[in-house]
């Protein structure tokens, strides 16, 4: 008898080729520079801000430093991802993003976002 394509998953999902490869390098590259974007703007709230205007700074710190922690889990986040892509491309399998990955970073960016906002004001 022959294995369905759901319970093969070496005909579920075929041998990975270059592109492939490629494609999971592009999206690491992109976990990095979405932290290192996400870290200048740590840099700009938290630091630069309260030196160059009259805002409180303890909340522009605080603000800075929430968006340094999101900036961390960006870069390392996206490291331990590859590392798991990779994994499933060596086995011919995929490996899906959590949920509770996407909706606690939705959770923490739309809280930062609305506590950045609230701050100005």
């Amino acid at each position: 008898m022959t294995p369905s394509p759901e319970s093969d998953p070496r005909r579920r999902y075929p041998e990975a080729s270059r592109r492939t490869h490629f494609a999971r390098e592009r999206t690491l590259l992109a976990w990095w520079r979405t932290g290192v974007a996400v870290g200048a703007v740590a840099l700009a709230i938290g630091g630069l801000l309260p030196k160059v205007s009259n805002v409180p700074r303890v909340r522009f710190e605080a603000l800075g430093i929430g968006y340094g922690v999101l900036a961390l889990v960006f870069v390392i986040g996206g490291s331990v991802r590859d590392r798991a892509s990779q994994r499933a491309i060596a086995a011919n399998s995929f490996a899906e993003l959590p949920v509770w990955v996407v909706a606690g970073l939705t959770v923490y960016l739309s809280i930062l976002i609305a506590l950045s906002v609230i701050a100005f004001f």
